[in-house]
Protein backbone atom coordinates (compact mmCIF):
# COMPACT_ATOMS: atom_id res chain seq x y z
CA UNK A 1 0.00 0.00 0.00
CA UNK A 2 1.55 3.73 -1.16
CA UNK A 3 0.87 5.98 1.87
CA UNK A 4 -1.38 8.94 0.91
CA UNK A 5 0.22 12.44 1.25
CA UNK A 6 -1.30 12.53 5.01
CA UNK A 7 -0.04 9.36 6.01
CA UNK A 8 3.08 9.45 4.95
CA UNK A 9 3.07 13.06 6.68
CA UNK A 10 1.87 10.98 10.32
CA UNK A 11 4.51 8.37 9.37
CA UNK A 12 7.50 10.64 9.19
CA UNK A 13 6.24 12.74 12.29
CA UNK A 14 9.03 12.90 14.79
CA UNK A 15 6.96 15.07 17.66
CA UNK A 16 4.34 13.90 19.83
CA UNK A 17 0.96 13.14 17.85
CA UNK A 18 -2.27 13.12 17.99
CA UNK A 19 -4.53 10.34 15.43
CA UNK A 20 -8.09 10.52 14.91
CA UNK A 21 -8.81 7.80 12.20
CA UNK A 22 -12.25 7.07 11.14
CA UNK A 23 -13.03 3.43 9.93
CA UNK A 24 -11.22 1.99 7.13
CA UNK A 25 -8.37 4.86 7.43
CA UNK A 26 -5.60 2.95 7.00
CA UNK A 27 -4.71 3.21 11.10
CA UNK A 28 -2.92 0.06 11.67
CA UNK A 29 -1.17 0.24 7.95
CA UNK A 30 0.34 4.22 9.42
CA UNK A 31 1.10 2.58 12.80
CA UNK A 32 2.94 -0.46 11.45
CA UNK A 33 4.85 1.79 9.17
CA UNK A 34 5.44 4.80 11.61
CA UNK A 35 7.21 1.96 14.08
CA UNK A 36 8.97 0.09 11.31
CA UNK A 37 10.79 3.28 10.29
CA UNK A 38 11.78 3.84 14.23
CA UNK A 39 12.85 0.57 14.83
CA UNK A 40 15.18 0.41 11.36
CA UNK A 41 16.48 4.10 11.84
CA UNK A 42 19.13 5.09 14.41
CA UNK A 43 17.21 6.78 16.66
CA UNK A 44 17.13 3.39 18.59
CA UNK A 45 19.92 2.21 20.63
CA UNK A 46 19.96 -1.86 20.43
CA UNK A 47 18.53 -2.03 23.92
CA UNK A 48 15.94 0.60 23.28
CA UNK A 49 12.58 0.52 21.97
CA UNK A 50 9.30 1.42 21.28
CA UNK A 51 5.62 0.61 23.50
CA UNK A 52 3.08 -0.41 21.25
CA UNK A 53 -0.36 -1.00 22.94
CA UNK A 54 -3.36 -2.21 21.55
CA UNK A 55 -7.03 -2.48 22.78
CA UNK A 56 -6.73 -6.65 22.09
CA UNK A 57 -4.31 -9.13 21.93
CA UNK A 58 -5.49 -10.08 18.34
CA UNK A 59 -5.34 -6.29 17.66
CA UNK A 60 -1.93 -6.55 19.32
CA UNK A 61 -0.51 -9.61 17.41
CA UNK A 62 -1.79 -8.24 14.09
CA UNK A 63 0.30 -4.93 14.39
CA UNK A 64 3.38 -6.76 15.35
CA UNK A 65 3.12 -9.12 12.72
CA UNK A 66 2.42 -6.37 9.94
CA UNK A 67 4.91 -4.46 11.79
CA UNK A 68 8.06 -6.57 11.62
CA UNK A 69 7.04 -9.11 8.20
CA UNK A 70 9.72 -8.07 6.43
CA UNK A 71 12.15 -9.19 8.47
CA UNK A 72 12.74 -5.68 10.91
CA UNK A 73 14.41 -6.36 14.37
CA UNK A 74 12.07 -5.41 17.10
CA UNK A 75 14.84 -4.68 19.35
CA UNK A 76 13.45 -4.41 23.33
CA UNK A 77 9.55 -3.26 21.93
CA UNK A 78 6.63 -3.85 23.75
CA UNK A 79 3.83 -4.91 21.95
CA UNK A 80 0.93 -6.27 23.52
CA UNK A 81 -2.28 -4.65 25.51
CA UNK A 82 -2.33 -2.10 28.08
CA UNK A 83 -3.14 -4.47 31.12
CA UNK A 84 -0.33 -6.91 29.86
CA UNK A 85 2.20 -3.28 29.84
CA UNK A 86 1.15 -2.72 33.19
CA UNK A 87 1.74 -5.96 34.74
CA UNK A 88 4.87 -7.28 32.85
CA UNK A 89 6.37 -3.99 32.23
CA UNK A 90 5.65 -1.99 36.06
CA UNK A 91 3.96 -4.06 38.32
CA UNK A 92 5.59 -7.14 38.75
CA UNK A 93 9.27 -5.82 38.62
CA UNK A 94 9.05 -2.79 40.48
CA UNK A 95 5.50 -3.01 42.53
CA UNK A 96 7.55 -4.35 45.59
CA UNK A 97 9.92 -1.37 45.54
CA UNK A 98 6.50 1.22 46.41
CA UNK A 99 3.88 -1.53 48.19
CA UNK A 100 6.62 -4.30 49.87
CA UNK A 101 7.12 -7.75 48.88
CA UNK A 102 4.36 -10.15 48.27
CA UNK A 103 4.38 -13.35 50.12
CA UNK A 104 3.79 -15.09 46.30
CA UNK A 105 4.54 -14.59 43.11
CA UNK A 106 1.98 -11.87 42.04
CA UNK A 107 -1.60 -13.23 40.51
CA UNK A 108 -3.49 -11.22 38.46
CA UNK A 109 -7.72 -12.29 39.51
CA UNK A 110 -10.98 -11.00 39.17
CA UNK A 111 -13.19 -9.65 41.91
CA UNK A 112 -14.94 -13.02 41.32
CA UNK A 113 -12.05 -14.44 43.05
CA UNK A 114 -12.09 -13.26 46.44
CA UNK A 115 -13.63 -14.42 49.46
CA UNK A 116 -17.11 -12.60 50.29
CA UNK A 117 -15.95 -10.42 52.93
CA UNK A 118 -13.88 -8.74 50.77
CA UNK A 119 -15.43 -7.80 47.84
CA UNK A 120 -17.21 -4.99 49.10
CA UNK A 121 -13.90 -3.13 50.16
CA UNK A 122 -13.19 -3.34 46.00
CA UNK A 123 -16.51 -2.33 44.73
CA UNK A 124 -15.76 1.07 44.06
CA UNK A 125 -13.31 0.50 41.30
CA UNK A 126 -16.29 -0.40 38.85
CA UNK A 127 -18.63 1.57 40.11
CA UNK A 128 -17.05 4.86 41.01
CA UNK A 129 -13.64 4.64 39.17
CA UNK A 130 -12.57 7.76 40.76
CA UNK A 131 -9.32 9.85 39.59
CA UNK A 132 -6.07 9.06 40.89
CA UNK A 133 -5.90 11.97 42.90
CA UNK A 134 -9.19 11.14 44.61
CA UNK A 135 -8.37 8.08 45.66
CA UNK A 136 -7.80 7.69 49.79
CA UNK A 137 -5.66 6.19 52.32
CA UNK A 138 -7.98 3.27 53.17
CA UNK A 139 -7.97 2.28 49.16
CA UNK A 140 -4.40 2.09 49.10
CA UNK A 141 -4.36 -0.13 52.21
CA UNK A 142 -6.66 -2.32 50.84
CA UNK A 143 -4.86 -2.58 47.42
CA UNK A 144 -1.62 -2.62 49.60
CA UNK A 145 -2.82 -5.71 51.43
CA UNK A 146 -3.69 -7.70 48.34
CA UNK A 147 -0.57 -7.17 46.78
CA UNK A 148 1.34 -8.89 49.85
CA UNK A 149 -0.75 -11.80 49.75
CA UNK A 150 0.49 -12.23 46.18
CA UNK A 151 -2.86 -10.83 44.38
CA UNK A 152 -3.31 -7.86 41.99
CA UNK A 153 -7.34 -7.40 40.41
CA UNK A 154 -7.17 -6.80 36.66
CA UNK A 155 -9.65 -4.44 37.32
CA UNK A 156 -7.06 -2.12 39.23
CA UNK A 157 -3.97 -2.99 37.25
CA UNK A 158 -3.81 0.69 35.66
CA UNK A 159 -4.27 2.44 38.48
CA UNK A 160 -1.35 0.43 40.23
CA UNK A 161 0.68 0.73 37.34
CA UNK A 162 0.10 4.62 37.69
CA UNK A 163 1.09 4.49 41.60
CA UNK A 164 4.20 2.55 40.73
CA UNK A 165 5.55 5.01 38.20
CA UNK A 166 4.72 8.10 40.53
CA UNK A 167 6.50 6.62 43.42
CA UNK A 168 9.33 5.01 42.12
CA UNK A 169 12.04 6.62 40.67
CA UNK A 170 13.78 2.93 39.81
CA UNK A 171 10.15 2.46 37.66
CA UNK A 172 10.93 5.72 35.96
CA UNK A 173 14.76 5.46 35.18
CA UNK A 174 14.10 1.71 33.44
CA UNK A 175 11.23 3.16 31.33
CA UNK A 176 13.06 6.57 30.32
CA UNK A 177 16.01 4.24 29.26
CA UNK A 178 14.46 1.52 27.70
CA UNK A 179 11.57 3.33 25.47
CA UNK A 180 11.63 5.98 23.21
CA UNK A 181 8.31 5.90 21.88
CA UNK A 182 4.87 5.46 23.22
CA UNK A 183 2.31 4.24 21.24
CA UNK A 184 -1.72 3.93 22.03
CA UNK A 185 -4.53 2.53 19.49
CA UNK A 186 -8.22 3.21 20.31
CA UNK A 187 -7.22 5.68 22.72
CA UNK A 188 -11.05 7.14 22.59
CA UNK A 189 -11.13 4.01 24.94
CA UNK A 190 -9.02 5.19 27.70
CA UNK A 191 -10.14 5.69 31.18
CA UNK A 192 -8.24 8.05 33.77
CA UNK A 193 -5.55 5.70 34.59
CA UNK A 194 -4.35 4.95 31.13
CA UNK A 195 -4.51 8.88 30.36
CA UNK A 196 -2.26 9.15 33.46
CA UNK A 197 0.43 6.69 32.40
CA UNK A 198 0.22 8.11 29.29
CA UNK A 199 0.76 11.25 30.15
CA UNK A 200 3.29 10.15 32.79
CA UNK A 201 5.57 8.69 29.90
CA UNK A 202 5.18 11.94 27.86
CA UNK A 203 6.91 13.61 31.07
CA UNK A 204 9.79 10.91 31.23
CA UNK A 205 10.25 11.95 27.72
CA UNK A 206 8.98 9.59 25.72
CA UNK A 207 7.58 10.72 22.15
CA UNK A 208 3.73 10.15 22.50
CA UNK A 209 1.42 8.68 19.69
CA UNK A 210 -2.35 8.42 20.41
CA UNK A 211 -4.44 6.95 17.75
CA UNK A 212 -8.56 7.13 17.78
CA UNK A 213 -12.29 7.87 16.34
CA UNK A 214 -14.17 9.61 18.88
CA UNK A 215 -17.43 8.38 17.18
CA UNK A 216 -16.50 4.53 18.05
CA UNK A 217 -16.35 5.17 21.87
CA UNK A 218 -18.66 2.62 22.64
CA UNK A 219 -17.44 1.84 26.27
CA UNK A 220 -19.11 4.21 27.88
CA UNK A 221 -20.23 1.67 30.83
CA UNK A 222 -16.45 0.63 31.66
CA UNK A 223 -15.68 4.34 32.15
CA UNK A 224 -13.48 4.31 29.33
CA UNK A 225 -14.35 8.06 27.34
CA UNK A 226 -13.21 9.61 24.47
CA UNK A 227 -12.64 13.02 26.38
CA UNK A 228 -9.13 12.15 27.03
CA UNK A 229 -8.54 12.05 23.25
CA UNK A 230 -10.36 14.93 22.42
CA UNK A 231 -7.97 17.01 25.37
CA UNK A 232 -4.75 15.25 23.53
CA UNK A 233 -6.23 17.65 20.37
CA UNK A 234 -5.36 21.29 21.59
CA UNK A 235 -2.39 20.12 24.50
CA UNK A 236 0.40 21.62 24.07
CA UNK A 237 3.14 20.17 22.20
CA UNK A 238 1.25 17.77 20.30
CA UNK A 239 0.49 17.59 16.37
CA UNK A 240 -2.82 16.64 15.04
CA UNK A 241 -3.85 14.80 11.80
CA UNK A 242 -7.40 13.54 10.75
CA UNK A 243 -7.72 10.61 8.65
CA UNK A 244 -10.70 10.72 6.89
CA UNK A 245 -10.52 8.90 4.11
CA UNK A 246 -12.59 5.51 4.34
CA UNK A 247 -11.13 3.12 2.20
CA UNK A 248 -12.74 0.13 3.69
CA UNK A 249 -16.57 0.52 2.73
CA UNK A 250 -18.11 1.59 -0.13
CA UNK A 251 -19.41 4.98 -1.41
CA UNK A 252 -23.04 4.15 -0.02
CA UNK A 253 -22.00 2.95 3.74
CA UNK A 254 -19.25 5.98 4.07
CA UNK A 255 -22.51 8.14 3.05
CA UNK A 256 -24.69 6.47 4.91
CA UNK A 257 -21.83 6.33 8.38
CA UNK A 258 -21.05 9.92 7.52
CA UNK A 259 -25.17 11.19 7.59
CA UNK A 260 -25.91 9.26 10.62
CA UNK A 261 -22.97 11.35 12.46
CA UNK A 262 -23.55 14.87 10.75
CA UNK A 263 -26.53 15.86 9.36
CA UNK A 264 -24.67 18.53 6.84
CA UNK A 265 -21.95 16.18 5.86
CA UNK A 266 -20.93 16.52 2.32
CA UNK A 267 -22.11 13.35 0.35
CA UNK A 268 -20.01 11.57 -2.28
CA UNK A 269 -20.99 10.85 -5.67
CA UNK A 270 -21.74 7.40 -6.30
CA UNK A 271 -23.53 5.10 -9.09
CA UNK A 272 -24.90 1.59 -8.60
CA UNK A 273 -26.70 -0.15 -5.81
CA UNK A 274 -27.25 1.54 -3.01
CA UNK A 275 -25.61 -0.60 -0.04
CA UNK A 276 -27.32 -0.03 2.85
CA UNK A 277 -30.64 -1.57 3.23
CA UNK A 278 -33.50 -1.24 6.16
CA UNK A 279 -35.74 -4.79 6.39
CA UNK A 280 -38.91 -4.07 8.59
CA UNK A 281 -39.13 -8.12 10.12
CA UNK A 282 -43.03 -8.55 10.79
CA UNK A 283 -42.02 -10.71 13.57
CA UNK A 284 -39.81 -12.36 16.57
CA UNK A 285 -36.49 -13.23 16.58
CA UNK A 286 -37.36 -16.40 15.20
CA UNK A 287 -38.75 -14.98 12.10
CA UNK A 288 -35.75 -12.59 11.58
CA UNK A 289 -33.66 -15.82 11.54
CA UNK A 290 -35.80 -17.15 8.91
CA UNK A 291 -35.47 -14.32 6.97
CA UNK A 292 -31.63 -14.62 7.30
CA UNK A 293 -31.54 -18.16 6.04
CA UNK A 294 -33.52 -17.35 3.31
CA UNK A 295 -31.81 -14.13 2.41
CA UNK A 296 -27.96 -14.80 2.87
CA UNK A 297 -27.37 -17.07 0.00
CA UNK A 298 -28.84 -14.97 -2.54
CA UNK A 299 -27.30 -11.53 -1.14
CA UNK A 300 -24.17 -13.50 -1.75
CA UNK A 301 -24.59 -14.01 -4.97
CA UNK A 302 -25.51 -10.60 -5.56
CA UNK A 303 -22.63 -9.00 -4.25
CA UNK A 304 -20.86 -11.80 -5.71
CA UNK A 305 -18.98 -13.04 -1.63
CA UNK A 306 -17.89 -16.56 -2.04
CA UNK A 307 -16.85 -16.94 1.60
CA UNK A 308 -19.50 -17.30 4.67
CA UNK A 309 -16.81 -16.24 6.77
CA UNK A 310 -17.33 -12.46 5.27
CA UNK A 311 -20.92 -12.42 6.18
CA UNK A 312 -21.22 -11.08 9.77
CA UNK A 313 -24.58 -11.46 11.67
CA UNK A 314 -24.16 -8.60 14.28
CA UNK A 315 -25.99 -8.11 17.42
CA UNK A 316 -26.54 -5.78 20.77
CA UNK A 317 -26.32 -8.73 23.34
CA UNK A 318 -25.08 -12.47 24.58
CA UNK A 319 -29.08 -12.80 24.81
CA UNK A 320 -29.20 -12.26 21.05
CA UNK A 321 -26.70 -13.92 20.09
CA UNK A 322 -27.90 -17.05 21.81
CA UNK A 323 -31.54 -16.80 20.22
CA UNK A 324 -30.38 -16.53 16.69
CA UNK A 325 -27.70 -18.89 16.91
CA UNK A 326 -30.83 -21.63 18.19
CA UNK A 327 -32.70 -20.44 15.18
CA UNK A 328 -30.67 -20.32 12.10
CA UNK A 329 -30.06 -23.08 9.91
CA UNK A 330 -27.45 -21.35 7.73
CA UNK A 331 -24.03 -22.93 8.61
CA UNK A 332 -22.97 -20.23 11.51
CA UNK A 333 -20.19 -19.88 14.26
CA UNK A 334 -20.84 -18.00 17.23
CA UNK A 335 -17.43 -15.44 18.60
CA UNK A 336 -17.53 -15.27 22.30
CA UNK A 337 -15.10 -15.00 24.54
CA UNK A 338 -13.57 -17.31 26.83
CA UNK A 339 -11.95 -17.57 30.46
CA UNK A 340 -8.95 -18.50 28.76
CA UNK A 341 -9.43 -14.79 26.63
CA UNK A 342 -9.99 -13.04 30.15
CA UNK A 343 -7.17 -14.34 32.06
CA UNK A 344 -4.25 -12.07 31.90
CA UNK A 345 -1.90 -15.18 32.97
CA UNK A 346 0.14 -15.33 30.11
CA UNK A 347 0.21 -18.87 29.90
CA UNK A 348 -3.82 -18.49 29.46
CA UNK A 349 -3.11 -16.49 26.29
CA UNK A 350 -0.13 -18.98 25.11
CA UNK A 351 -3.15 -22.00 25.80
CA UNK A 352 -5.34 -19.68 23.88
CA UNK A 353 -2.60 -19.63 20.34
CA UNK A 354 -2.01 -23.58 20.82
CA UNK A 355 -5.47 -24.04 20.57
CA UNK A 356 -6.00 -21.65 17.62
CA UNK A 357 -2.60 -24.01 15.92
CA UNK A 358 -4.32 -27.20 17.39
CA UNK A 359 -7.27 -26.39 14.84
CA UNK A 360 -5.56 -24.56 11.84
CA UNK A 361 -3.41 -26.80 9.64
CA UNK A 362 -2.04 -23.59 8.14
CA UNK A 363 -0.81 -21.98 10.66
CA UNK A 364 3.04 -22.37 11.36
CA UNK A 365 4.03 -23.40 14.98
CA UNK A 366 6.88 -21.07 14.93
CA UNK A 367 4.01 -18.25 14.88
CA UNK A 368 2.99 -18.66 17.99
CA UNK A 369 6.64 -19.73 19.38
CA UNK A 370 7.99 -16.09 18.26
CA UNK A 371 5.82 -14.46 20.05
CA UNK A 372 7.13 -15.87 23.12
CA UNK A 373 10.66 -16.33 22.50
CA UNK A 374 13.68 -16.00 19.61
CA UNK A 375 13.97 -20.28 18.85
CA UNK A 376 17.05 -19.40 17.90
CA UNK A 377 18.06 -18.20 21.57
CA UNK A 378 16.67 -21.85 22.80
CA UNK A 379 18.96 -24.39 23.74
CA UNK A 380 19.53 -27.26 20.73
CA UNK A 381 17.91 -29.75 23.48
CA UNK A 382 14.88 -27.01 24.43
CA UNK A 383 14.22 -26.63 20.63
CA UNK A 384 14.46 -30.64 19.88
CA UNK A 385 11.59 -30.81 22.60
CA UNK A 386 9.64 -28.03 20.91
CA UNK A 387 9.16 -29.60 17.83
CA UNK A 388 8.58 -32.77 19.49
CA UNK A 389 5.61 -31.91 21.47
CA UNK A 390 4.54 -30.10 18.20
CA UNK A 391 4.68 -33.23 16.00
CA UNK A 392 2.64 -34.52 19.26
CA UNK A 393 -0.07 -31.80 19.32
CA UNK A 394 -0.69 -32.68 15.69
CA UNK A 395 -1.55 -36.13 16.04
CA UNK A 396 -3.89 -36.26 19.24
CA UNK A 397 -7.10 -37.31 17.94
CA UNK A 398 -9.65 -35.15 18.56
CA UNK A 399 -11.82 -37.68 20.89
CA UNK A 400 -8.37 -37.47 23.27
CA UNK A 401 -7.88 -33.45 23.14
CA UNK A 402 -9.48 -32.85 26.59
CA UNK A 403 -7.18 -35.60 28.04
CA UNK A 404 -4.10 -34.60 26.01
CA UNK A 405 -3.82 -31.48 25.38
CA UNK A 406 -2.92 -30.16 29.11
CA UNK A 407 -0.44 -31.85 29.61
CA UNK A 408 1.67 -30.61 26.14
CA UNK A 409 0.42 -27.51 26.28
CA UNK A 410 2.14 -27.20 29.61
CA UNK A 411 5.34 -28.84 28.36
CA UNK A 412 5.24 -25.67 25.94
CA UNK A 413 4.57 -23.05 28.67
CA UNK A 414 7.60 -24.53 30.87
CA UNK A 415 9.74 -24.15 27.84
CA UNK A 416 8.59 -20.71 26.91
CA UNK A 417 7.46 -19.12 29.97
CA UNK A 418 9.46 -20.53 33.08
CA UNK A 419 9.30 -17.48 34.71
CA UNK A 420 5.14 -17.13 34.93
CA UNK A 421 3.38 -19.84 37.87
CA UNK A 422 0.49 -22.17 36.26
CA UNK A 423 -2.19 -19.97 37.93
CA UNK A 424 -5.66 -20.56 36.75
CA UNK A 425 -4.77 -21.39 33.12
CA UNK A 426 -5.08 -25.12 33.42
CA UNK A 427 -8.13 -25.26 35.39
CA UNK A 428 -9.32 -22.49 32.10
CA UNK A 429 -7.49 -24.45 29.50
CA UNK A 430 -9.72 -27.39 30.74
CA UNK A 431 -12.98 -25.46 31.63
CA UNK A 432 -12.74 -24.54 27.31
CA UNK A 433 -11.79 -27.99 25.98
CA UNK A 434 -15.09 -29.03 28.07
CA UNK A 435 -17.36 -26.52 26.37
CA UNK A 436 -18.00 -26.67 22.89
CA UNK A 437 -19.17 -23.79 22.49
CA UNK A 438 -15.73 -22.29 23.96
CA UNK A 439 -13.63 -24.77 22.22
CA UNK A 440 -15.87 -23.65 19.09
CA UNK A 441 -14.04 -20.47 18.88
CA UNK A 442 -10.95 -21.86 18.70
CA UNK A 443 -11.13 -23.49 15.37
CA UNK A 444 -10.33 -21.89 12.18
CA UNK A 445 -13.34 -20.03 10.43
CA UNK A 446 -14.71 -21.98 7.92
CA UNK A 447 -15.54 -20.53 4.48
CA UNK A 448 -19.10 -22.07 4.78
CA UNK A 449 -19.79 -20.29 8.31
CA UNK A 450 -21.68 -17.26 8.98
CA UNK A 451 -20.01 -15.30 11.93
CA UNK A 452 -22.45 -14.27 14.97
CA UNK A 453 -20.90 -12.01 17.16
CA UNK A 454 -21.83 -8.79 19.37
CA UNK A 455 -21.03 -5.06 18.06
CA UNK A 456 -19.06 -4.74 20.75
CA UNK A 457 -16.91 -7.54 19.74
CA UNK A 458 -16.74 -6.46 15.66
CA UNK A 459 -14.84 -3.55 16.73
CA UNK A 460 -12.04 -3.62 15.08
CA UNK A 461 -13.09 -6.47 11.71
CA UNK A 462 -14.43 -5.65 8.52
CA UNK A 463 -16.65 -8.14 6.49
CA UNK A 464 -17.96 -7.91 2.86
CA UNK A 465 -21.95 -8.20 4.22
CA UNK A 466 -23.08 -7.17 7.61
CA UNK A 467 -26.34 -8.07 8.95
CA UNK A 468 -27.24 -5.57 11.75
CA UNK A 469 -30.16 -6.62 13.84
CA UNK A 470 -31.41 -4.87 17.25
CA UNK A 471 -32.68 -1.94 15.22
CA UNK A 472 -35.45 -1.22 17.64
CA UNK A 473 -36.79 0.71 20.40
CA UNK A 474 -35.44 -0.09 23.93
CA UNK A 475 -32.69 -1.92 22.11
CA UNK A 476 -30.61 0.45 20.10
CA UNK A 477 -30.57 2.92 21.59
CA UNK A 478 -31.25 1.70 24.77
CA UNK A 479 -34.86 3.61 26.30
CA UNK A 480 -36.58 3.91 29.41
CA UNK A 481 -39.26 5.85 30.88
CA UNK A 482 -38.69 8.11 34.01
CA UNK A 483 -41.83 9.21 35.98
CA UNK A 484 -43.73 8.20 32.53
CA UNK A 485 -41.15 9.64 30.41
CA UNK A 486 -39.32 8.33 27.81
CA UNK A 487 -35.62 9.12 27.94
CA UNK A 488 -32.14 7.57 26.37
CA UNK A 489 -29.62 7.50 28.60
CA UNK A 490 -26.83 6.41 26.78
CA UNK A 491 -28.21 7.89 23.18
CA UNK A 492 -24.62 8.92 22.35
CA UNK A 493 -22.29 5.61 22.84
CA UNK A 494 -24.99 3.54 21.19
CA UNK A 495 -24.94 5.68 18.56
CA UNK A 496 -21.27 5.22 18.75
CA UNK A 497 -22.16 1.45 18.88
CA UNK A 498 -24.64 1.70 16.00
CA UNK A 499 -21.54 3.45 13.65
CA UNK A 500 -18.96 0.90 14.46
CA UNK A 501 -21.98 -2.13 12.97
CA UNK A 502 -22.49 0.09 10.15
CA UNK A 503 -18.69 0.70 9.45
CA UNK A 504 -17.63 -3.20 9.83
CA UNK A 505 -19.31 -3.80 6.30
CA UNK A 506 -17.58 -2.99 3.18
CA UNK A 507 -20.24 -4.31 0.25
CA UNK A 508 -23.41 -4.20 2.12
CA UNK A 509 -25.11 -3.50 5.17
CA UNK A 510 -28.45 -4.83 5.91
CA UNK A 511 -30.41 -3.09 9.23
CA UNK A 512 -33.17 -5.35 10.53
CA UNK A 513 -35.74 -4.37 12.69
CA UNK A 514 -38.36 -6.80 14.12
CA UNK A 515 -41.89 -5.81 14.78
CA UNK A 516 -42.25 -8.37 18.17
CA UNK A 517 -39.25 -8.52 19.80
CA UNK A 518 -38.54 -9.93 23.77
CA UNK A 519 -36.67 -8.21 26.83
CA UNK A 520 -34.06 -9.03 29.06
CA UNK A 521 -36.99 -11.40 30.80
CA UNK A 522 -37.45 -12.57 28.20
CA UNK A 523 -41.19 -11.20 27.65
CA UNK A 524 -42.94 -10.38 24.27
CA UNK A 525 -42.93 -6.85 23.60
CA UNK A 526 -44.31 -5.12 20.69
CA UNK A 527 -41.33 -3.98 18.56
CA UNK A 528 -40.60 -0.38 17.28
CA UNK A 529 -37.89 0.46 14.58
CA UNK A 530 -35.15 2.56 16.06
CA UNK A 531 -34.86 6.32 16.01
CA UNK A 532 -31.28 5.84 14.64
CA UNK A 533 -33.05 4.70 11.30
CA UNK A 534 -34.68 8.26 10.86
CA UNK A 535 -32.02 10.14 12.01
CA UNK A 536 -30.58 12.82 9.66
CA UNK A 537 -33.33 11.73 6.92
CA UNK A 538 -30.66 8.57 6.71
CA UNK A 539 -33.87 6.64 4.88
CA UNK A 540 -32.90 8.50 1.99
CA UNK A 541 -30.10 6.89 1.82
CA UNK A 542 -30.81 3.45 1.82
CA UNK A 543 -33.57 0.55 0.41
CA UNK A 544 -35.97 -0.19 2.52
CA UNK A 545 -37.90 -3.34 2.51
CA UNK A 546 -40.70 -5.73 4.23
CA UNK A 547 -40.50 -9.10 5.48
Amino acid sequence: MEPTPIQRNIIQEEGNTVVLAMPGSGKTFVLSEKIRRILESDVLKDYQGVIAISYTRKASGHLKRKTLQNGTWEKNSFFGTIDSFCLTQIILPFGHYVIGYPKEEIVPITENDLEKDKMVDFEWINKIHPDYEEINEAVWENLYELFKEGKVLVSSLELVALHIIKNCPACRAHLKARFKYVFIDEFQDADTYTNGIFLELIGLGLIGNAVGDVNQSIFGFAHKVSDYLVALETMEGFTSYKLAENFRCSIPIVNYSNRLLDANCQLLECEGEMGVEHIAVNGDEEIVAEYLDNTIINDCKKWEVTDFSQVAILVRSTKMQEMIDGYLDIPHRVVISTPLDDDLNPRSHLFAQLLQYYFDEGMPFMSVVDYYMDFALLSSCARKRLLGIRDEIRSVNKDDMIDALPRLFKNIADILLPKYQEGSSIKHLNSVLNSKDWIDSYRSFSANEVVIMTLHKSKGLEFDIVYHLNMNEFEIPFKQYKNGVACYPNEAQDLDLHYVGVTRAKKLCVLVSNSTRHNSKGEAKKGEPSIFLSRNGVEALRNNYYY
